[in-house]
């Protein structure tokens, strides 16, 4: 964040600090939503797995899998990289 939030400030459009809160508050604003979204969206599926046991096997299963193929593709592509 650091490294990219200066090149967003210019001094020909006016005053530095005026941008750089305002580009505070755009930030703040939407992290709270994204961040905030996704805590209320996973309280409300921790609620629905919490009464299906099976469904939340499942669920561990399936990001387990999905974590595996991604470091596979990870790895074909750092090979493909070095080798051609």
């Amino acid at each position: 964040m650091l490294a990219a939030f200066p090149q967003f400030l210019r001094p020909e459009a006016g005053e530095i600090w005026l941008q750089a809160a305002i580009l505070g508050v755009i930030i703040a604003v939407t992290q709270f939503g994204v961040y905030g979204g996704l805590a209320i969206a996973a309280g409300a599926g921790r609620g629905v797995l919490a009464g299906h046991p099976r469904a939340e096997v499942a669920l561990g299963r399936a990001v387990g899998a999905l974590l595996i193929v991604v470091a596979a593709l990870t790895l074909l592509e750092g090979w493909r990289s070095i080798a051609g």
